[in-house]
């Protein structure tokens, strides 16, 4: 995992990443400490890029996928960093062509498997508990078909109720035709799991199109639930005068298409919003700085206050008429969401206003402290609260940029894997296009 902060104000966006980079394998993980998550995005215009979760799309490293961009950008500029977010995943999405089929398979089993995993062991859960003995084997065939029909049905209902959005735009025939290898073999995968308890079982047509219908249903879900890759674009677009930045999440790559949600941007604003402290990724203690409270002590306050209050309507229902007890149920429940309202803007009127009023009139180099000590402290709490080290998943050197609309991209820190004295020609050769 990663620690990446952005601190803005008018004048200045600053970005601080650690280092850290998790590799798991077959005989457990392993933490290391020298990954760049922080890059240029233009060589000469005031514009970078920063990543997080999974290092590699498709199997090409993102470092690679991002100087090959910037070969191609050349001098070009945009507008705005959205329309740099826009040419990127362009970019990007036009090398999936590139990809081996293997690669591809790989990523496509590995989505359907967020599903399917959980659909197997519910299944086979239901299929132990079935009773079968002094059945017939045609009644044994169908009590097995209900059994594989519920929990696709019930799989279907958990997908149907998540939030969509349009990633992929394919039909269903679009979808099996060009997937129709890789879904037979998770077909088949389940039918061999099944056959290990019942090897005279196979699961019906009308249980294999509903499996397709299933997989199909995944594909637009909003969430990002596979293994992802995160971008956030910063700086300045060429008609923007004060920071943005932007973030997008990258997914599974379906019919050569990848999921990409895009998760917005944040603007400076002055009169509307005249700075930000901006977390990415692991962003627990820098929230906790923010607000001056844990984030997970707000969620438990608000749902404790809900809970009590509703508990207070239950309790004097048989005490009031009845007539009169949606109302009062409605006035107590009210009472506790204006609680919650209160408490949420004394904590922004004491704590994270003032902050945000000091960093309006920061200057680059105090911001740069700020944000390089945020994740500091979240490398430092990781330290701390972790029992296994394999788990500090934030740490190593801290890297630190600044970008200004005059100044383009500044480092402030920044590692290398080499010696810059004794490469001297790199620099001569980095703004050759």
């Amino acid at each position: 995992m990663t620690a990446i902060v952005g601190v803005l104000n008018s004048r200045a966006f600053v970005v601080a990443a650690d280092s850290a980079v998790t590799v798991s394998g077959n005989n457990g993980k392993k933490v290391y400490n020298r990954s760049n998550k922080i890059f240029t995005l233009s060589k000469i215009h005031p514009v970078g890029i920063a990543i997080y979760s999974s290092a590699d799309f498709l199997g090409i490293p993102l470092e690679t996928i991002i100087k090959l961009y910037r070969q191609k950008l050349k001098e070009s500029q945009f507008a705005t960093i959205k329309e740099y977010q826009r040419d990127f995943l362009d970019f990007l999405q036009s090398l999936v062509a590139g990809v081996s089929q293997e690669m591809k398979r790989d990523n496509f089993y590995a989505f359907c498997g967020q599903i399917y995993h959980p659909l197997i062991k519910k299944l086979l859960e239901n299929v132990h508990a079935l009773t079968v003995q002094g059945l017939s084997p045609a009644e044994i065939d169908a009590l097995y078909d209900d059994t594989v029909d519920h929990a696709i049905a019930e799989q279907r209902t958990y997908i149907d109720g998540l939030n969509k959005s349009n990633y992929i735009d394919k039909d269903l025939r679009e979808f099996t035709n060009f997937h129709s290898q890789q879904l037979s073999d998770i077909v088949l995968y389940i039918q061999n799991k099944i056959k290990e308890i019942n090897p005279d079982y196979t699961v019906k047509q009308a249980s294999v199109d509903s499996l397709y219908q299933m997989f199909h249903q995944m594909i637009n879900v909003e969430w990002i639930f596979e293994s992802l890759n995160g971008l956030v674009f910063f700086g300045f677009g060429d008609d923007e005068i004060y920071p943005v930045t932007s973030q997008a999440l990258i997914g599974s790559t379906i019919c050569d298409l990848p999921r990409i949600r895009d998760l917005g941007e944040s603007k400076i604003i002055p009169g509307v919003l005249n700075s930000n402290i901006q977390p990415y990724a692991q962003s627990d203690v820098t929230n906790t700085v923010l607000t001056g409270v844990d984030p997970n002590y707000i969620s438990e306050m608000e749902t404790s206050i809900r809970s009590s209050f509703n508990d207070v309507s239950i309790a004097i229902g048989p005490h009031v008429e009845q007539a009169q007890l949606g109302a009062i149920t409605g006035l107590i429940n009210n009472i506790g969401e204006e609680l919650i309202k209160k408490l949420n803007q004394f904590q922004f009127n004491t704590i994270t206003g003032p902050l945000l009023d000091i960093l309006a009139h920061m200057g680059k180099e105090d911001m740069a402290e700020l944000a390089e000590s945020l994740v500091n402290i979240t490398s430092l709490k990781r330290k701390f609260t972790l029992s296994d080290s394999n788990d500090e998943s934030v740490g190593g050197p801290v890297d630190v940029a600044v970008v200004t609309k005059g100044d383009g991209f500044i480092w402030i820190k920044r590692k290398h894997y080499f010696d810059m004295e004794r490469n001297t020609g790199f620099s001569e050769k980095y703004l050759k296009f």
